[in-house]
């Protein structure tokens, strides 16, 4: 019986749901795990395959029966790497069009809602994916080295595999690069509408403390106070308060029209 024959350690590690991937040679077998993106109920997880290979046959461990399937040759060991490799492209190449449409939405000048949140997740999924994906590549790389000398399929499939294995792999660094420039552009967005935003402010400054210093002065309950004694000291401050708004106005066009050119 082929679990007869495994070490107590390379046990554990078959069992283990989350061993990196990794490639260990023997002289009775030698062991593959392979730890790749799937995605279950819409979640992106990460899910440890684990093969037994022997000179006369290749064994995958089903975790859930706990129990090794015999795969008969070569050409079942590929078929499930196959799939499983499939699959961690397909989420990559998901996640880059999903970035890219956000990527769009800002190029049109238009606000993405609870960007921060979604960022965060996309950022969390994706370098965890890169991570997994490197040793992954890694992992299959060995064995390939190993054992294509021995087999003609395994040349001409799995470097098949190999190839987009590693395409998945540069496709997630990729993905971080474009997140970390989303971020980057986000950041600076933010910040030119509150440089503007602070800047109408100023301008309104400018133009009102001019007028609150005026009412103020005039505001003082003190004695001898301009235009309190005869008639039409309202008028006056009045004219007084339009004269210095057009003048601070002017003053602030001149300053903002120096400015623009």
């Amino acid at each position: 019986m082929i679990r007869n024959m495994i070490d107590n350690f390379h046990l554990e590690d078959i069992k283990n749901n989350r061993h990196p991937s990794v490639f260990f040679k023997n002289e009775e077998y030698d062991l593959f795990i392979l730890r790749t993106p799937q995605l279950e109920e819409g979640k992106v997880v990460f899910i440890s395959n684990s093969f037994i290979m022997t000179k006369n046959s290749y064994y995958y461990y089903n975790k859930a029966d706990d129990k090794f399937i015999d795969l008969i040759n070569i050409k079942g060991f590929y078929k499930i790497l196959d799939k499983n490799i499939d699959q961690a492209l397909k989420i990559i190449l998901k996640y880059l069009d999903e970035i890219e449409a956000i990527e769009d939405i800002f190029n049109e000048g238009q606000s993405v809602k609870d960007f921060n949140k979604q960022w965060f997740s996309y950022k969390n999924d994706s370098v965890r994916m890169n991570r997994v994906l490197f040793k992954a590549a890694e992992a299959l790389s060995d064995l390939i080295f190993i054992y294509k000398q021995d087999d003609d399929y395994l040349e001409r499939h799995f470097e098949d595999i190999d190839e987009h294995l590693q395409r998945a792999h540069r496709n997630s660094g990729l993905l971080l690069e474009k997140l970390d420039a989303l971020k980057t552009f986000n950041i600076t967005k933010n910040n030119e509408q509150m440089n503007q935003t602070i800047y109408i402010l100023t301008l309104l400054s400018g133009v009102f403390l001019p007028l609150n210093l005026i009412v103020g002065f005039f505001g003082m309950n003190t004695t001898s106070l301009p235009f309190t004694v005869g008639e039409g000291g309202t008028y006056y401050v009045v004219t007084l308060l339009l004269s210095m708004g057009l003048i601070a106005s002017f003053v602030t066009f001149i300053y903002k029209k120096g400015k623009g050119d």
